[in-house]
């Protein structure tokens, strides 16, 4: 059976990989936990071109084996993270790829063996010469046509400044289920087609799946481009993230219910959601989709943390409409079978279960609706809610080989 679940892990991921431009995900049933930030918990994993900021790369590899030797390649992507055919390794890397990462530490007294892998970028192989998005590749040593893992960051120039304003009235309603974003675009490029040579992309709580992009600009001055009263930056307001934490095996962390040993795992059953739609705001300090590997038990999480398979539950009185998924950081925003809740029809709720890190976690649950994933028919939207959006502004003028990424800026909804 376990060989079977990791052909499905294998093959839809792969099938999502040629389908769909770079993302962050594994592509392999043994790799966990990635994380990528520009160096600080939290932190969008954007660092600024020539700057001394750097991207960390964190990631399990579950084995019951020794350490695995695992390199890298490093990529060049254009502003829709598809691999930018017209440069060559040279032009956007000041060094060579196929280099090994030679940070890692075994798992200590832990039920689930893994090694963690940490790679900083830039290094002492290689390091980055223009802006723009980058996918790095990992793959085993003595099998590198096979990739385990794709982490993507960003190389951002401050060429443009980005100013911002959210609100709740908006023009589908006001102080309702919607939040509006504006933007304001500041540089002092000499641009001849604004429209066709920037492209701006929005996105709520780092998710990709309602990321907006190809609106057009309310107006246009020659040193400040307007996106105002833009129905394509209308976003479902949503609610704030639901949580828990598993820091322990001793006691129960926040909302869960039970943690118990059954060999080979520690199983933890996180406390059974309801729906929130049409029950009313509520606030609570999220962390937007996040999650920290944490264990009350140690100082040293990233070999000393252990994994539990952990179970949500959703019980309800009758299915929804459209299949369900849990979302998360956690999840990389994937939307395929290992994310999706399964309904029991008998017992009248949905659950999955997942193996993951102690920690402290934050989710929700999505929908599949004709329009896209929502948070209306579980979550429910709220225009109170504290919403975290990002906006990337990249620039081609005709002629340009690559997509240059002059400004990024991070905002919330109030």
């Amino acid at each position: 059976m376990s060989k079977y679940i990791s052909f499905l892990f294998l093959f839809f991921s792969v099938v999502g990989l040629s389908a769909q431009p770079y993302r962050t995900t594994p592509l392999s049933p043994d790799i966990k936990t990635i994380q990528v930030n520009a160096g600080e918990w939290g932190s969008l994993p954007v660092i600024h071109l020539n700057g001394n900021d750097a991207i960390t790369l964190n990631f399990d590899y579950i084995s019951d084996n020794a350490f695995s030797r695992l390199r890298y390649n490093i990529y060049h992507c254009d502003a829709n993270w598809n691999r930018s055919r017209e440069l060559s390794d040279i032009d956007f890397l000041d060094g060579f790829n196929d280099n090994l990462i030679d940070d890692y530490i075994v798992s200590l007294n832990t039920t689930v063996d893994y090694t963690n892998y940490n790679l900083v970028i830039p290094n002492n192989d290689v390091k980055l010469k223009l802006s723009g998005n980058y996918v790095v590749e990992v793959y085993n040593e003595d099998n590198p046509q096979k990739i385990l893992l794709i982490a993507c960051f960003s190389v951002a120039e401050t060429s443009a400044k980005i100013g911002y304003k959210v609100s709740s009235i908006t023009n589908i309603d006001a102080n309702k289920e919607h939040q509006q974003v504006s933007l304001f675009v500041n540089h002092n490029l000499n641009l001849r087609d604004p429209v066709g040579e920037l492209k701006v992309f929005v996105r709520q709580n780092n998710r990709l799946d309602n990321q907006r992009t190809g609106f057009k600009p309310s107006m246009i001055t020659p040193t400040k481009i307007s996106y105002e009263h833009n129905r394509e930056l209308i976003f479902e307001a949503g609610n704030e993230y639901r949580r828990f934490e598993t820091s322990s095996h001793r006691f129960n962390g926040m909302h869960v219910s039970s943690t118990k040993y059954q060999p080979p795992y520690y199983y933890a059953s996180i406390t059974p959601d309801k729906i929130r739609a049409g029950k009313g705001y509520s606030y609570d300090e999220d962390q937007n989709g996040r999650f920290m590997i944490r264990t009350a038990d140690t100082e040293q999480p990233d070999n000393e943390a252990d994994y539990f398979m952990t179970t949500f539950t959703l019980p309800v009185d009758r299915p929804v409409a459209g299949d369900v998924y849990l979302n998360g950081d956690f999840t990389y925003n994937s939307f395929n079978t290992l994310y999706r809740m399964e309904y029991d029809a008998v017992e009248g709720v949905y659950s999955l279960s997942m193996l993951l890190k102690q920690g402290l976690y934050n989710y929700q649950y999505l929908t599949k609706t004709v329009n896209g994933y929502s948070t209306a028919p579980i979550e429910g939207n709220y225009y109170e809610t504290r919403n975290e959006y990002s906006a990337y502004v990249y620039y081609r003028p005709s002629g340009q080989r690559y997509d240059r990424l002059i400004g990024v800026q991070t905002f919330y909804s109030h």
